[in-house]
């Protein structure tokens, strides 16, 4: 019983040392201790590597897609780069031996850009592109059918071709390119392995099909819109040539109005001159006459003599008259038709230009001048000849309907020391706020059924604002006319040349 006891008190002194990791006398410390166990992976290291795994995987995806964006941002136009670098990033990322992406032109398919593919596989690839749209080809398939194939084996399935056999691949992944739901190429990754490729890996190509699709509507809106711009740019150059010659035009028939005033000013002194100069013939006839029957009287000879001084008189105050107006025709004509800057009297030009126009205005319009003298200009007297012009024609055919009498007053003075102030005004029927606000724009006319092109206060605007470099401002209301205040410097800018 005791030697029982006293083994029982070894057996648990012996366990409670191995417990506390000494060995008692007497016995054996391997046979007390537990074995030893197998090394166990950490779940939670375990679980931290898979996670940095997935997240260096999703950093290379997304630098990948990243770089593909700034291929398409940097170049619209060019879109090989962009496939060719969906490709390589594919075949990296997808762990593939090859990738390619396909184009659909038509009824057909065709190879756009690949990556890793043996000069075998090119050749297999050249006999079979284009492929008709309708063939058994997965690529086909894929684009015709606008669905992702993706076969793990296509030795099972039946799917493999020519590029198959030359490059040894078991597994595909195609994915459509999808435009508003209409396939128009397709992306295409292919392994050794019989095995289906990573979700990721699917999304992935799904990704970059997105971007594929991407480049090509940037090329192609890119190539639309050049192709507008074009013909806009023409279209303008068109328009701006158009106006030109309206412009030209409205300017000739400007002339034209103060060449008929001038020729039928001209009438009246060049016809009085003929009616005097036939009646002093029939004088000198009869006189010739009298001398040659010898029946001239000293009465008859100093009426003789009156008659031809009467006569040469009202011949030279018509033909002086008549010289005056094709002298200030010729003034007003030449500074028309040349630009070049000179220096001028403001008053005395504006004096020739509305003696030029009052031949041709009718008869019931009065135009008055009231300039400030010895206003010193050294500008384009041409041009502005030209805005006084198309002001009195405008006043004419605009401010006074169904033939109303009116005047126009010219009125010129200094403005500061390098300005002048030209204020033109007419006491018309004035304009309403809508025809104010379209004023100076180029075709605008409320007359175009009369024949009028709408650039006379264009043409007014851009001499004013643009060759003499000046401004103007236009004030009006309906029946109270329209003042209009043009202020420009006395030396026009030099750009101007």
């Amino acid at each position: 019983m005791k030697a029982g006891g006293e083994t029982t008190r070894s057996k648990s002194r012996a366990a409670i040392t191995a417990k506390r990791g000494r060995a008692p006398k007497g016995v054996r410390v391997e046979s007390l201790a537990k074995p030893k166990a197998a090394k166990v992976k950490n779940p939670a290291r375990t679980e931290i590597e898979q996670l940095t795994l997935e997240l260096q995987e999703a950093r290379e995806r997304q630098a990948a897609m990243a770089e593909v964006l700034s291929l398409i941002s940097d170049s619209p136009t060019g879109i090989q780069p962009v496939f060719d670098r969906i490709v390589k990033n594919a075949a990296r990322l997808c762990q593939s031996v090859l990738s390619a992406v396909y184009r659909r032109e038509g009824d057909h398919v065709h190879l756009v850009a690949y990556d890793q593919f043996s000069a075998e596989s090119v050749a297999a690839v050249r006999k079979a592109y284009p492929a008709p749209l309708t063939s058994k080809n997965l690529i086909s398939v894929a684009i015709r059918e606008r669905r992702v194939v993706h076969e793990p084996d296509v030795l099972v399935s039946g799917g493999y071709s020519g590029l198959q056999k030359t490059s040894g691949y078991r597994s595909i992944l195609v994915v459509p390119m999808l435009r508003d739901d209409v396939a128009i190429g397709a992306i295409a990754v292919m392994r050794l392995e019989p095995q289906l490729f990573a979700k990721a890996q699917v999304e992935l190509l799904k990704t970059f099909a997105g971007q594929a699709v991407i480049a090509i509507e940037n090329t192609r809106l890119f190539a639309e819109v050049q192709e507008r711009t074009t013909q806009l740019s023409q279209s303008l150059e068109d328009l701006h040539a158009a106006q030109d010659s309206l412009v030209q035009t409205e300017k000739l028939a400007a002339l034209g109005r103060l060449v008929a005033g001038v020729a039928h000013e001209l009438n009246t002194p060049v016809g009085t001159s003929l009616t005097v100069a036939s009646a002093f013939i029939n004088k000198a006839d009869r006189f010739e006459a009298d001398v040659a029957i010898g029946d001239v009287r000293r009465s008859s000879l100093t009426e003789f003599i009156a008659a031809s001084r009467e006569a040469a008189s009202q011949v030279m105050i018509n033909l002086n008259h008549a010289i005056d107006l094709i002298q200030s025709f010729k003034q007003v004509a030449t500074d028309r038709n040349v630009s070049d800057r000179r220096g001028f009297n403001l008053a005395e030009v504006t004096e020739q230009v509305v003696k030029g126009l009052r031949f041709g205005l009718r008869r019931n319009l009065v135009v008055n001048v009231a300039c400030e003298p010895d206003l010193a200009m050294n500008s384009y007297p041409g041009p502005y000849g030209q805005v006084l012009t198309n002001l009195v024609i405008n006043s004419a055919v605009h401010a006074y309907p169904d033939g109303a009498r009116g005047a126009v007053h010219i009125a010129a003075q200094a403005s500061g020391k390098h300005n002048v102030e030209v204020l033109f005004s007419d006491d018309g029927c004035g304009m309403s706020p809508e025809i104010r606000r379209q004023v100076f724009d180029p075709f605008f006319t409320t007359r175009r059924d009369q024949g009028s092109t709408g650039l006379g206060l264009h043409i007014v605007h851009n001499i004013v604002t643009n060759r003499l470099g000046g401004r103007i401002n236009l004030e009006t209301r309906p029946g109270a006319g329209t003042k209009i205040r043009i202020i420009v410097p006395r030396e026009a800018p030099l750009a101007a040349e």
